[in-house]
């Protein structure tokens, strides 16, 4: 695929409608081609798993009073690729604080749940996080993995690393597409998609070797990320025991607007030359 040099995508050019991930039919959400998982086709990647949630987590008269300060995603097993569902529930609805869970349902059972933890909008003092990122301008266009394309939509400016490169990756990342059909997303909603990357973007082995799919996505927000560019600042670490931690920092070209992490499974890749046995 050819990506401009200068400038994301235009998926509106590309496409006769803007590449999205879940169109509407009625009440539930019915996952496109470009929502499969990379690592079972019969079943929804992580990044439009949490978008989706994110979607139906938001509420304009809610946020008007309240930030969105932590946003946790739990992923039950495989997401099956076919129409989904979801339900919302208030956990806790307190002056300072409200905490509600989205959950997704597939032919009525839940498969993912988010919790969604905001806290009253009050002006107080700014200690921002120092960082020496360069700006996406400053970053060449890249192709990126063909899964994480959106079929055009997202756009990569690899700043270190990055897929198929283990170890730390830096990268900005630009999406014109829809998570839902007809509905802009929001900058929130992008920033929990990008949540999913960061342990295909700072893997710590070739995947051939060993893949690492996520089992949930956890993001702490400072404030809502602004502009059209979004940078991952990843890295996995394992400790050979089967699982592992992705460490992930976001930021938007005015600093740091959120930090957070990935519980990672650790299985052997295609490449592997042995299948270890779990202890007895």
């Amino acid at each position: 695929m050819s990506i401009a040099e200068d400038a994301p995508v235009n998926a509106a050019a590309e496409h006769p409608f803007l590449p999205r991930y879940y169109e509407v039919e009625g009440d539930v959400f019915v996952p496109t081609p470009l929502a499969r998982s990379p690592w079972d086709g019969k079943a929804i990647a992580g990044g439009p798993v949490s978008a989706l949630l994110a979607s139906c987590a938001e509420d304009a008269a809610l946020d008007a009073d309240f930030e969105i300060a932590r946003f946790q995603v739990d992923i039950f097993g495989k997401v099956p690729h076919q129409p989904l569902g979801h339900a919302s529930e208030v956990l806790r609805d307190g002056r300072q604080t409200k905490l509600h869970r989205i959950t997704l349902l597939a032919d009525g059972k839940p498969v993912a749940q988010a919790h969604v933890l905001r806290v009253r909008r009050l002006e107080t003092p700014v200690f921002a996080v120092p960082h020496d990122y360069p700006a996406p301008a400053e970053v060449p266009v890249q192709d990126g993995p063909r899964g994480a394309r959106m079929g055009g939509a997202i756009t990569l400016r690899r700043v270190i690393g990055g897929p198929g490169i283990p170890g730390r990756g830096v990268s900005w990342l630009a999406m014109e597409g829809e998570i839902i059909g007809g509905r802009a997303p929001s900058n929130f909603v992008k920033a929990c998609l990008f949540a999913d990357f960061g342990n295909g973007f700072g893997n710590a082995t070739d995947a051939g070797e060993w893949s690492y799919a996520n089992l949930d996505i956890t993001i702490q927000f400072l404030r809502m990320p602004v502009g059209d560019w979004f940078l991952l600042d990843a890295e996995t670490h394992m400790a050979g025991n089967g699982h592992g931690t992705a460490r992930n920092v976001f930021a938007d070209e005015q600093g740091v607007y959120a930090r957070g992490f990935q519980t990672i499974f650790v299985a052997p890749g295609h490449l592997s030359a042995s299948v270890p046995r779990p202890p007895r």
